[in-house]
């Protein structure tokens, strides 16, 4: 009799960790494709760092949002299937199919460091890149643990009614993203979000550290050839290297040793064709601003690059100041200006600012004295026609 007591205890509570098990995974994999479903063209730019700068497979960047949109809708699928456990033991299969890929993918990244965080929960949770090694470890050990246990994860509904909602879910997060692609993202993680001071946001509290930095110097004996670098702060022990004539100095570059304090916002700038900045004028208006933001001309929607004269027509009406943001060269800019009548100025800004600050093509933002009031996508800014 006690021994059966045992037994039930014992099975108990395997079911109990193979709940939180599945249900934890299943957490993460839903909150990890939800946060990318939400804003489709932030993984899709992070897959192109991907391809572009750890890869190098450049090529592959025109996939990029169509990966993006499988990646999403497959995560979160997974994540709803572990947690309502629908078909469960399917579900610890794609899972493990992910950590599979995904574990080697987030080892090289920790190691060689070619970007600075995965992008796996978007923007809403940024971790660096060895967090995000030993979190796919952490994972994978309880994934294996749910694989060696898949038999004792039953539902009562029917296999048709399992794959029917499973199914359901996928398609349901494939129009999510074409909604948000098309319009903007409901949740805004970026610095840039309705209700932020971009001044405050650059700004530097008093006291803050600041990057510790050195000197390099790099000198070449001219008669062995051989090659001596040093810092400045070494210099001063290696004097021959000045003293003799025959060393000479090559190169001299600076270094960082120690990163400081960086605000949320640190490259937000404002160019004329002069190089002269603009950014602090900008924010400082009194009347509200109307920033129309096309990171690449040449990449715009045709639809929004019509609109653009009604937009001005729009904010001579408000009394509002309005200005056109890119990272165009002057010479195009001036051809659509040409093209499409338009007379308010365009600067340019760095093209990842100005993706990082709206997720359009074009987009526009309202500041009012450098807090963003207002954020459309093209299609839904309400101008008087």
């Amino acid at each position: 009799m006690k021994n059966q007591e045992q037994i039930s205890s014992t099975s108990k509570s395997n079911k109990v960790l193979i709940f939180l098990a599945r249900f934890l995974v299943g957490a993460v994999f839903a909150f990890s494709g939800f946060v990318k479903a939400v804003d489709p063209l932030g993984s899709c730019y992070k897959f192109t760092d991907y391809f572009n700068l750890a890869f190098d497979m450049p090529w592959m960047s025109d996939f990029a949002l169509p990966l993006a949109f499988l990646l999403s809708a497959l995560e979160f699928t997974t994540g709803i299937m572990l947690i309502f456990n629908l078909k469960p033991r399917w579900a610890v299969w794609f899972a493990f199919s992910f950590m599979v890929v995904f574990l080697p993918i987030t080892l090289y990244i920790a190691l060689k460091n070619p970007v600075h965080d995965c992008g796996c929960f978007g923007d809403a949770l940024v971790l660096d890149n060895w967090t995000t090694f030993y979190k796919n470890v952490a994972l994978m050990l309880i994934i294996l643990y749910l694989i060696f246990n898949r038999k004792k994860m039953d539902n009562p509904l029917s296999d048709n009614a399992e794959l029917g909602i499973a199914f359901a879910v996928f398609l349901i997060a494939i129009v999510f993203q074409h909604f948000m692609l098309r319009h903007l993202p409901i949740l805004d993680f970026r610095p840039y979000k309705i209700g932020n001071n971009i001044a405050e946001k650059m700004a530097i509290p008093e006291g803050a550290k600041r990057d510790v930095y050195a000197s390099e110097l790099t000198y070449k004996n001219s008669v062995t050839g051989e090659v001596k670098v040093v810092t400045d702060k070494e210099l001063m022990d290696n004097k021959y290297l000045y003293e003799d004539s025959t060393w000479v100095w090559q190169d001299t570059k600076s270094i960082l040793l120690e990163k400081g304090f960086q605000p949320e916002i640190h490259d937000f700038t404002i160019t004329d064709t002069a190089g002269n900045d603009y950014a602090q004028q900008v924010l400082n208006f009194d009347k509200p601003v109307l920033l129309v933001i096309t990171h690449k001309l040449e990449k715009s929607d045709t639809d929004g690059l019509d609109i653009l004269s009604h937009l001005q027509t729009y904010a001579q009406k408000h009394d509002y100041i309005i200005l056109g943001l890119t990272s165009s060269n002057w010479d195009y800019i001036e051809q659509i200006k040409s093209e499409y009548s338009v007379d308010f100025p365009f600067f340019q800004t760095d093209d990842i600012t100005l993706k990082t600050i709206v997720r359009a093509n074009p987009g526009i933002v309202k500041l009012e004295k450098g807090t963003v009031t207002g954020k459309w996508n093209f299609r839904d800014f309400k101008y008087d026609k």
